[in-house]
């Protein structure tokens, strides 16, 4: 035994590399050992610290940090993570809103089904639209046209609420 009466670690033992596991283990029976990890690397945010896998569990002082315990099961690893730690950016990369305009089909028959989808979420029937496009394309003969025409009724109708008193206060 060495001073303090601690065990010395066997030199063929290597630490664990999965997130808050901190073990010593032998790399040719990793399959024996039981890790208790994280599944995402740590966050160092301002003074915050905690796990991207578990943000409602903070500590602002790095003994409580590592007291944190994992949120996953399994083996011990000798593999290196890919990330090895998040900051500011990251979390506000992650948080950032999404554009809805990223994804807009240039197929006007694609244009029409995620328009059928918006109207469907408030409350339009999918029949009644497809009636409506059904008797433009008809008419028409061109997707595109189609399009066109209900991008100018739509734009019509919402020009003519601003005019209708409907957004004055009561």
């Amino acid at each position: 035994m060495s001073a303090g009466g601690a065990v010395p670690r066997p030199p063929e033992h290597v630490r664990c590399k999965q997130f808050g596991c901190q073990k010593y283990f032998d790399p040719t029976k990793a399959e024996q050992t039981i890790c208790v990890h994280h599944k995402m690397p740590p966050v160092f945010h301002e003074t915050a610290k905690y796990w991207a896998c578990c943000p409602d569990r903070k500590a602002y002082d790095w003994d409580e940090f590592m007291k944190i315990p994992g949120c996953q099961r399994g083996h011990c690893s000798t593999e290196e993570p890919k990330k090895k730690f998040m900051g500011g950016c990251d979390v506000r990369a992650e948080n950032a809103p999404k554009r809805i305009d990223d994804e807009v089909p240039i197929d006007p028959r694609k244009k029409l089904d995620k328009l059928r989808a918006g109207l469907e979420s408030i409350g339009v029937e999918a029949s009644t639209f497809d009636r409506a496009w059904g008797r433009l394309a008809a008419k028409h003969g061109d997707l595109g046209v189609v399009v066109s025409n209900m991008s100018g009724l739509f734009t019509e109708a919402l020009t003519a609420m601003d005019s209708d008193e409907i957004n004055l206060p009561d």
